[in-house]
Formats: C-alpha cells, sequence, structure tokens
C-alpha cells in the first residue's frame, strides 16, 4: 500500500510540472516557388495503321511501314532504346459496313513513341513520320531532363520564403524565431508541355515554349521569448 501511494504521489507531481509548463509558441505558413525551364526534350507518340479482309495482309503492310520508319529514325540518330514500336492492336472494323453485309474487314495497327533528346530533330521525324504513312500524330510530351534536380531547387526557394514570412509574424510579436517542428510538401508540378506535334516547313521557326517546376510547403516553426 506505501509503494503504491508513492507512485501516485510522483504521477501527480508530474501531471502537475506538465499543466504548469508555459505552451510553446509556434507559428505556421506556406511558402512557393516557381522555376520557368525550357524543354530539352520530347516524346513523340503517332500510329501506322491499316484495314484488310486479312489480319496477315494487314499486319504485313503495317509491318513494312514500322519498319521503313524505324530504318530511317536510325540513320537520324535515334538509338534503339529510344524506340519503342511494340505495341500491336487488332480489332474488327465495322465503320465501313454497319449493316455488316460485306465480309469482315480488320484493322491492325502500331503504336509507335520516339524519344528525343536532341530537339534539332523534331521537325525532321515529324516530316521522316508524315512520308512514310504515319496514320495518326498524338501530342508531343516537351520535357525538361533536369527536372528533379530544378524541383529541389524549387523546394528550398520555397521553405526559405516560409521562413522569411515566420521571421516576420514573430519579430511582429516580440518573438524569435525557433527551428522549423513540422514541414509538409504540398506541391510537386513539373508538367510535361503538351502540343500538337505537326511537321514545320523548311526554315519554319520552332518554338518550344517552357515548363513551369513549382514546389510548395507549410511550415510549423516555434517562436521563442528573446
Amino acid at each position: 500500500m506505501r509503494t503504491q501511494l508513492v507512485a501516485l504521489l510522483v504521477c501527480s507531481l508530474s501531471f502537475v510540472a506538465l499543466a504548469d509548463s508555459p505552451a510553446v509558441k509556434t507559428v505556421t505558413v506556406s511558402g512557393s516557388a516557381v522555376i520557368q525551364a525550357k524543354p530539352d526534350a520530347v516524346r513523340l507518340s503517332m500510329q501506322i495503321q491499316q484495314t484488310a479482309e486479312k489480319v496477315s495482309d494487314a499486319k504485313q503492310k503495317v509491318d513494312e511501314q514500322v519498319a521503313a520508319l524505324s530504318k530511317a529514325l536510325r540513320k537520324l540518330g535515334v538509338k534503339e532504346e529510344q524506340l519503342n514500336n511494340a505495341p500491336l492492336r487488332i480489332q474488327q472494323d465495322y465503320q465501313h459496313d454497319p449493316e455488316r453485309k460485306l465480309p469482315i474487314r480488320y484493322q491492325v495497327s502500331r503504336d509507335i513513341v520516339v524519344s528525343l533528346q536532341d530537339l534539332s530533330l523534331y521537325s525532321t521525324v515529324l516530316q521522316q513520320a508524315a512520308d512514310l504513312g504515319v496514320t495518326q500524330m498524338n501530342q508531343a510530351e516537351f520535357l525538361v531532363s533536369q527536372s528533379d534536380q530544378l524541383y529541389q531547387d524549387a523546394l528550398q526557394q520555397a521553405f526559405t520564403q516560409a521562413k522569411t514570412k515566420a521571421a516576420l509574424l514573430a519579430k511582429a510579436n516580440g518573438l524569435s524565431l525557433g527551428l522549423a517542428q513540422k514541414i509538409n510538401e504540398q506541391g510537386y508540378a513539373p508538367a510535361p508541355v503538351m502540343k500538337m506535334a505537326r511537321a514545320m516547313a523548311d526554315g519554319a521557326e520552332v518554338s518550344f515554349g517552357q515548363t513551369d517546376i513549382r514546389a510548395e510547403v507549410s511550415v510549423e516553426f516555434e517562436m521563442n521569448s528573446h
């Protein structure tokens, strides 16, 4: 009974000390930063499609066109790992005969994705694709190869901005700024610049635009008395 009484007394004293301790003053602020960067790479997505009564006939035509395009791209310096022409789709084509009175026709298509690290090849690759029978050209994705490093720079700038705001608020309350207690990363947006890919006439100026790399943070700082 004596041991239990001592333990209860110690616990009571701890709670009293905790209750008497001053509340920690904090301030929560947000910070953001945007770094603009010019794209230095592009991903082109295109498709070659053929229709025939026999799947084998349509596939043979598609494969011949894909092989010709791949050969032309390699001559331009596009490496094997920058080219993906594996995806193949086969489906029945009813568009030419909605009432299905004619023999069934089949539509065969291959998707081709080309990743270029040299933007000077952009217009030439588009022209080669058009000349060799590409059926569909999707939006081009213009990318920034160093986006991860640039995002880290933007993140540091966002934190610095948050800290500056917190210091001003602490000073306005007659306090000094302490250490950050909580940091929440809120934004990461190095989105690719999307543009319709189209062949350019010789001598035409090509503008690739730029992309915004954005970072946002929310930080809780401790504020201390002088």
